[in-house]
């Protein structure tokens, strides 16, 4: 949940009071809706580096191991980076990570790089891991395989396609609208713009996409991470691609 103070309080109000007007279109309140999310950001953003930088502990400690977009998936001995709580540091990544420079031993993020724009706040994230691990650190990167995917979809893979409805999308509500192979490819590869819970899929990956990633930002040894249940979220086992990148 986004802090809870009063100027986000402000901004609920004035968006609810747009959203309630009869002559907005849905396309329209889609908009509003994600300029008030990036509002919110904005402001816990600012507000989370105020209360982080209070400490000076904070400001100078080795973080050895940091998650960063797990949501509710806190991981215990671990700096829980995030836009909102429960984090322990709120901050948005996409304007850079205020951690010093050579402090961590791992950083690891599941299911988060599809969910910022490519190729600014990307290859920034990534140079600012490579920026934050000490020497022979690793990042460890999991995202939905879009390679999978693809290939599954030249294959008309129908058992595969069946599988993929009933593990991830059996809840939606688009479900009944999603009736042929591609318009699977196109949930995968976007999401759902217009849900409340959902983000949608800005970027999509496969292992030659991150390797490239991984060597640009000046990581050199890249290989497939082995899945480890204590850090990674089991749900996503299937259907994601993992690789670790050492420094």
């Amino acid at each position: 949940m986004p802090y809870d103070n009063q100027e986000n309080k402000s901004i609920d109000l004035l968006l609810r009071r747009l959203l309630a007007k009869k002559m907005i279109g849905r396309n329209l309140k889609n908009a509003i809706k994600r300029a008030g999310k990036e509002l919110v950001f904005s402001k816990n953003h600012i507000l989370g580096l105020k209360r982080w930088f209070s400490s000076a502990q904070n400001a100078k400690k080795d973080f050895l191991r940091v998650q960063v977009g797990g949501g509710e998936h806190v991981l215990k001995g671990f700096l829980n980076i995030d836009i909102a709580r429960p984090a322990d540091l709120i901050c948005d990544v996409r304007e850079g990570m205020s951690l010093p420079s050579g402090s961590a031993e791992l950083i690891f993020a599941e299911h988060f790089l599809e969910h910022i724009d490519y190729p600014r706040s990307v290859k920034r994230f990534i140079k600012e891991c490579y920026r934050i691990l000490k020497p022979k650190g690793k990042l460890v990167i999991g995202v939905p395989d879009a390679g999978m995917m693809i290939k599954a979809y030249l294959r008309k893979d129908r058992k595969f396609y069946r599988k993929i409805l009933k593990k991830w999308y059996s809840k939606r509500y688009i479900l009944e609208d999603i009736d042929t192979y591609i318009d699977l490819v196109n949930i995968h590869l976007r999401d759902e713009n217009d849900s409340d819970k959902y983000s949608p899929h800005l970027w999509a990956y496969d292992e030659e996409k991150l390797v490239s990633l991984f060597r640009a930002a000046g990581f050199g040894q890249v290989s497939r991470w082995k899945f480890d249940t204590s850090i990674a979220n089991p749900k996503r086992k299937f259907g994601s691609i993992y690789l670790e990148a050492v420094k």
